[in-house]
């Protein structure tokens, strides 16, 4: 009997996502599903509640971090952890952990120090 239930509801589920089209290219979910592409830039907007769990199970995550090259400058290793440091020192702000996030802010202050000296020793 539960899987009688099961399968009515993932039947109503599943004509809901069909009916549910991007309005700007046509494209379904489920047409999403079968093809693994996506029509527009505007699907990623309007599947959103249906591509989140799928991308985060895919990729690990939400946030794109690429990849740094082995062979990059320490400039360029230094720029991303300042990046990472600043979007760390937000959130501790919205959480009200100040102590923290004086504690980045201070560690942000000195790689910028560092970036300052190498391009006045490089001119």
């Amino acid at each position: 009997m539960d899987s009688f239930f099961g399968s009515l509801f993932d039947m109503v589920e599943s004509s809901k996502m069909e009916m549910d089209r991007c309005p700007k290219c046509h494209i379904t979910f489920q047409d999403f599903q079968r093809s693994g592409l996506l029509g527009c830039s505007y699907c990623y907007e309007h599947f959103s509640k249906s591509l989140i769990p799928t991308i985060k199970r895919v990729q690990g995550g939400l946030v794109h971090t690429g990849k740094i090259p082995k062979n990059a400058s320490q400039e360029v290793v230094s720029r991303r952890k300042v990046d990472e440091l600043k979007l760390r020192l937000k959130e501790l702000i919205q959480e009200e952990n100040f102590e923290e996030a004086a504690k980045v802010r201070d560690e942000i202050q000195e790689l910028k120090k560092i970036f300052e000296a190498g391009e006045e020793n490089a001119t």
